[in-house]
């Protein structure tokens, strides 16, 4: 009879102790999964903002430039700045897309 309640007590408590396993999985998954999508979710706002920052500065500053050399004739060297002025801001913004990640979020 005592063996009986041996072997039962022993397999309550290695059910408990796989049950408690199982759970502890299931909550690491839990947050691994969580953190994986507030990452994902900071890439996507940075790609928006990127992109957002590109068309509001160099990609219209170069459609104003078309429509200016189109319409009446630019001096080259006014040109030539304006055009290295663009080439910057898309350097700055490319620039903040390789930063890591801790310094944009501030």
């Amino acid at each position: 009879m005592d063996r009986v309640l041996i072997v039962q007590g022993l397999i309550v408590l290695v059910t408990v102790g796989i049950i408690l396993y199982i759970l502890y999985l299931c909550l690491h998954f839990w947050h691994q999964k969580l953190f994986l999508s507030q990452q994902l979710q900071l890439q996507q706002d940075l790609m928006e903002k990127t992109f957002a920052s590109i068309h509001n500065g160099p990609v219209q500053m170069l459609g104003f430039l078309i429509r200016e050399v189109e319409v009446q004739p630019v001096n080259q060297q006014e040109l030539l700045e304006y055009l290295r002025g663009i080439y910057q801001d898309i350097l700055v913004n490319v620039e903040q897309l390789n930063m890591p990640h801790s310094t944009l979020n501030r």
